[in-house]
């Protein structure tokens, strides 16, 4: 059985102490020290020494350093001959924005069911969206003693400090739903490029000669990027020439740290007036289910019909066994999502090798919100 690293550290200060090469009241290496000689992180070497002093065998003293404790226990009964963890149960923590019925519930679901499965304890951790909130929520558990992090980071094109400095200490991480641009660290999405324009291409097929997109700003959230790299794609294959007014880029509602009435509102005025701005617009291609809910209202209260008069496609929808979904939409394959995750997880807390972005396919599934304006055989994504 594999020892974490962390663990090798602990056992080798023990045994320091039992062969009288460390006594009571000598200087134990610092953090940064054991970090060369074992050629491991900080967070390990860190791990290693917070263990020691929560079993008592050292005493850590601020500004001056870690020295083993004038009345630790005895090394038989530190039990150093025991292997750490003889189960092999890890804990790993998944941090997340939140999760809705759409989107989310049976990503963390299957998350926490991978992780029983593969004798594995979770922790769940919500930043609401707030970038501050996910610096806080890693350094907690990572001083916690978490083996390994799952993170669907914040919206936004701000990385916060303490991610990127368990990527560059390579601390077991996996990013799910998006990556990070320039930060090597291992991610698991949605093919969300193709996705949207499979979307976009369905709506082309049905007829529809001018789309509009709907999405939140794209800057520095890899998934709503790819999501407009798709849409701007389904146009340059087809020779058409793309307005760039057609798509609205600056909705705030669907995002966890807005939900509130008045984001809500100042969305639902954006897009009406993109509509009466736009009346060649018949097919709307939107980044996100809450938004296409907007837009579905607006519609409606301008006297307007879904499917007669425009067709909504969009990203994720609640289910519904009983009837047909309210929006034709990508149905994202939240349960591979999951699985990839915590398997790839598992795999780097082993020091294995895994990709770097692992794409995760979709299937598109036709709702009540599309209607063909002519008659044609529609391709397949």
């Amino acid at each position: 059985m594999n020892i974490p690293l962390y663990e090798q550290i602990y056992n080798s200060i023990l045994e320091q102490i039992k062969e009288g090469f460390l006594k009571k009241g000598d200087r134990v290496l610092s953090e940064i020290e054991l970090a060369e000689k074992f050629n491991v992180s900080r967070i390990t070497s860190k791990k290693a020494l917070d263990k020691l002093a929560q079993n008592n065998i050292i005493e850590r003293i601020r500004g001056k350093g870690s020295f083993v404790a004038q009345d630790h226990p005895t090394v038989n009964q530190a039990d150093i001959s025991k292997p750490y963890n003889t189960s092999n149960s890890k804990l790993i923590a998944l941090i997340v924005p939140g999760f809705s019925d759409s989107f989310g519930s049976k990503l963390v679901g299957m998350i926490e069911e991978t992780c029983s499965q593969n004798n594995c304890n979770l922790i769940i951790r919500f930043t609401r969206g707030d970038v501050i909130e996910e610096e806080n929520a890693i350094k907690s558990l990572v001083d916690y003693g978490v083996d390994g992090l799952i993170i669907h980071p914040v919206h936004g094109e701000n990385y916060n400090v303490e991610l990127l400095k368990l990527v560059l200490e390579n601390f077991p991480l996996i990013l799910i739903d998006r990556y990070l641009k320039g930060i090597p660290a291992s991610s698991v999405s949605t093919d969300n490029q193709r996705a949207s324009e499979c979307l976009t291409n369905y709506l082309f097929d049905l007829g529809h000669a001018e789309i509009g997109f709907l999405s939140s700003s794209p800057d520095g959230t890899s998934t709503i990027e790819e999501r407009v790299k798709g849409f701007n794609l389904a146009y340059s294959k087809r020779g058409l020439i793309l307005n760039p007014s057609f798509h609205i880029n600056h909705l705030i509602s669907n995002l966890p740290q807005n939900h509130n009435r008045e984001s809500l509102d100042k969305d639902y005025a954006a897009v009406k007036q993109f509509i009466l701005d736009h009346p060649t617009v018949t097919g709307f291609n939107v980044c996100e289910y809450d938004l296409a809910l907007i837009l579905l209202k607006v519609i409606k209260d301008l006297g307007k019909n879904i499917p007669e008069d425009y067709s909504i496609v969009c990203f994720d929808s609640p289910e519904n066994l009983l009837n047909r979904p309210v929006f034709t939409h990508i149905r994202q394959n939240e349960f591979d999502m999951a699985k990839i995750a915590v398997q790839h997880l598992l795999q780097l807390i082993q020091g294995e090798q895994i990709p770097k972005h692992t794409m995760v396919d979709f299937t598109l599934e036709e709702g009540e919100s599309t209607m063909g304006l002519i008659s044609t055989q529609l391709n397949e994504c």
